[in-house]
């Protein structure tokens, strides 16, 4: 993940445009019109691929850590992990 965008808010397009075809650990999430569906603007915690995903948000499961995922392109006929 590129430092200079660590922690750094940023709309949902500037992070599909930074983290193309990734998906991204989200904290401090805000959502338009407060509809908890689509985000307005977030910070990065980290950006995986698909074959990093399950590996990464397990860990972050073990340590306490909870973050909203999102995939920033489609993510038809991908499973997850889901709690």
């Amino acid at each position: 993940m590129d430092m200079a965008l660590k922690g750094q808010r940023m709309t949902w397009a500037q992070i599909r445009e930074a983290y193309p075809d990734q998906w991204v650990a989200l904290t401090d999430v805000r959502y338009v019109d407060d509809d908890g569906i689509n985000i307005e603007s977030a910070i990065v915690v980290c950006a995986m691929a698909d074959c990093d995903y399950t590996e990464q948000r397990l860990a972050f499961m073990r340590e306490g850590r909870e973050y909203e995922y999102e995939r920033t392109a489609d993510t038809r006929g991908f499973v997850g992990v889901t709690i």
